[in-house]
């Protein structure tokens, strides 16, 4: 299955393209509004063009919720790098300053994809790579974050596609090309993969991509353009056009504003997205060419390559076959298989890696829907490959979902010591892990996708769950259910204002 699709059209605002020659001149001049007296345009924050990236695969930062972060090092302190290709200007936060941060040598004022501008004070970076690449950016917006992070943007990002493994926890860098030849290539019959490319057009001021998209629920629906976000897990929704259109956000305790939607689908085309999904409801959105942002949430259950400058989003995800007959009601659907051939086998992925720390990580994927969730069981195993006696179960539980959620976590995490410290100990000597057994219906004390331990002779039952915008762990409710406000975390992680 291969398809160019462009299922939703969005306005003609936002496929605009005759716009490029001003968005060169913005984002490399007219953003800098340059202020102090040792300002220079040479050092103010420009694009970069080296094709250092081009070829590297790196593995993302451990984390449950997929997230583009990867690893860095600033000067002599190693930092998280982030990876947003919706946002012009690349930016340092001033937790990576122990002291004072550098004095400014400029300062750009700079688009924001939720609408208005921010101004960036420049500083200078001390040495700067990025895996094993040594990163020509030589300045970088200043953020008000007190944690040290570092974001790559437009600025550098441009020249590339971003191809995102989500089971492997993995991006891999490759040179920009035009939509046309992703087409050219996903027409060839694939037995094993179905292939869509989605149609991306550039927002005619930032320059970020757009992409069209439906929202459902109930019977109400909304579709046009959102931003493509690969900053932050979580989808968003501007509360105005929403309501406007009868969506419904959750409730929220002492009438505090909207903070999320818990809608039944987000796609990009006819079956191709996420359902069901809590979204981030966004009451500040005044851009007038988009109405929100889409997140890993929802490209992240397909292979994905993200190519903002070749003007597609490519999304991979294997094939399913039939629904069971209904003479054989316990069957269950089966996937294909690199070669083509189906199995039910296929339908699940597992990946283990050792992290840089030493402890180890599992991804687990599930590439068909789980109407009433699932739970992958996991058999632990010692460095010479046969199996270790825990005396604890291990697995990964996914909620009732479309096909292609995946978690990743590191078994055992920091706090399963104080909560069950035998099994922590135990499996802590494990240096991998392999498929065991699938059943069906999500593990009862864990409602997101999740890790969990089971002491075999208390039979307590212990979890680390994925994120939600609802906050960490909490599964998604019923529209009538009362919502949470999110935790600040995950609320909004757009950089700070530095004014």
């Amino acid at each position: 299955m291969c398809r160019t699709t462009r299922a939703w059209t969005t306005s003609p605002r936002a496929r605009s393209s005759n716009l490029r020659g001003v968005r060169g001149a913005f984002l490399l001049v007219g953003l800098m509004c340059l202020a102090g007296a040792g300002c220079r345009r040479s050092t103010a924050a420009g694009p970069s063009r080296s094709q250092g990236f081009a070829g590297q695969t790196l593995p993302l930062l451990a984390s449950p919720a997929l997230r583009l972060t990867v690893a860095g090092r600033l000067g002599t302190r190693p930092v998280p790098v982030v990876l947003d290709v919706a946002r012009p200007l690349s930016l340092v936060s001033r937790g990576c300053f122990p002291g004072e941060a550098p004095a400014p040598e400029g300062t750009v004022r700079a688009p924001e994809p939720a609408g208005g501008f921010r101004s960036w004070p420049v500083v200078p970076l001390p040495a700067f790579s990025v895996g094993p690449v040594v990163s020509p950016v030589r300045t970088a917006g200043l953020s008000g974050e007190k944690a040290c992070a570092v974001t790559l943007g437009a600025d550098v990002l441009e020249p590339y596609a971003l191809t995102v493994d989500p089971l492997r926890r993995e991006v891999t860098f490759s040179a920009s090309r035009p939509r046309e030849a992703y087409a050219a290539e996903a027409a060839a019959a694939d037995p094993a993969r179905e292939v869509y490319v989605v149609e991306l057009s550039r927002e005619p001021l930032g320059d970020w991509p757009l992409l069209a998209a439906r929202v459902r629920q109930g019977e109400a629906d909304l579709t046009g353009p959102f931003v493509l976000g690969t900053r932050e897990p979580f989808s968003r929704l501007a509360v105005g056009p929403a309501e406007a259109q009868g969506l419904q956000p959750l409730e929220t305790a002492a009438n505090l504003p909207a903070r999320t939607f818990a809608v039944d689908a987000v796609e990009v085309s006819e079956g191709v997205g996420a359902r069901p999904l809590v979204v981030e409801a966004a009451g500040r959105w005044a851009s007038p060419s988009s109405l929100g942002r889409l997140g890993p949430d929802v490209w992240g259950r397909f292979t994905a390559t993200v190519d903002a400058k070749g003007g597609a989003l490519v999304l991979r995800r294997p094939r399913v076959g039939p629904p069971a007959p209904a003479s054989s009601p316990g069957e269950r659907r089966q996937c294909a298989s690199s070669d083509g051939t189906y199995s039910e086998e296929a339908c699940y992925g597992l990946h283990v890696r050792r992290e840089p720390d030493g402890s180890v990580s599992v991804s687990g994927a599930v590439y068909r829907d789980l109407p009433e969730g699932g739970r992958l069981h996991l058999e632990p195993v010692r460095p010479d490959g046969t199996r270790l006696e825990p005396g604890c179960g291990v697995g990964l539980s996914f909620p009732a979902t479309s096909r292609g959620l995946t978690t990743q976590h590191r078994v055992p995490w920091a706090s399963l010591s104080q909560a069950l410290p035998a099994c922590h100990a135990a499996l802590a000597s494990a240096t991998g892990f392999k498929l065991a057994l699938f059943e069906e219906g999500r593990q009862p004390e864990c409602p997101t996708a999740c890790a969990f331990v089971t002491e075999q002779a208390s039979r307590r039952t212990v979890c680390e769950c994925q994120p939600t915008p609802l906050g960490e762990g909490v599964g998604v409710p019923s529209r009538t259910s009362p919502s949470r406000e999110p935790p600040p975390e995950e609320r909004e992680l757009e950089p700070e204002d530095p004014r």
